[in-house]
């Protein structure tokens, strides 16, 4: 029995050492992460968090970056706190890690009367593809296909120019969600399922 046990503390000391030495082949340690501004931190295409999960095998890394951000940063606002929150959770979607990823993603529903284009029902999609709730789904759909987009909306892009968008937004990934149902996340977001 105390050799079982021995080799049980011996094969759980050996996959902690393997993710500690997975966690420093992720993060840069030349980078200071939690000192960031959340600008840099979660919005640059190619810093932040978003190097690290650019790296093969990298997203729990990343995801739990984010974690250690957010919880590090009492100066975010309701909305970034939100938006981190979401990128959270897809990275750990992503990693199969289904029942994290939606304690997440249930953290970013706004208000409804704030919900001016069809969010939540994006986020019901979400979670209803996770728990393979496909009648759900294809409600989630509808409605969001339903949302109007409202007067004199214009969206602007971090210079400020004009940018055109598609609307209702993220129907294009919910649809992906449809087309790609059975298949794992991290294939549906990427709209590359079945072999494609």
């Amino acid at each position: 029995m105390k050799g079982i046990m021995l080799a049980v503390a011996v094969l759980a000391l050996s996959l902690s050492l393997t993710a500690v030495h997975a966690q420093e082949q992720c993060i840069d340690a030349n980078q200071h992460y939690l000192q960031m501004n959340y600008q840099t931190f979660d919005q640059s295409v190619d810093g932040g968090w978003r190097a690290v999960a650019d790296k093969e095998g990298c997203q729990l890394a990343a995801a739990d970056l984010i974690h250690q951000y957010t919880n590090a940063k009492s100066d975010l606002s309701e909305g970034d706190t939100k938006t981190l929150n979401w990128h959270e959770g897809q990275l750990r979607a992503t990693a199969g890690q289904s029942q994290r990823a939606i304690a997440l993603f249930e953290q970013t529903y706004k208000p409804t009367e704030r919900d001016i284009a069809g969010w939540n029902y994006y986020v019901d999609a979400t979670i209803a593809f996770i728990q393979q709730d496909k009648a759900k789904l294809l409600q989630s759909r509808e409605t969001l296909a339903d949302v109007k987009m409202p007067e004199g909306l214009n969206m602007t892009n971090a210079d400020g120019k004009p940018v055109e968008i598609e609307w209702p937004m993220n129907l294009d990934i919910v649809d992906s969600f449809i087309a790609c149902f059975g298949a794992s996340y991290k294939e549906a977001y990427s709209g590359k399922c079945g072999g494609d």
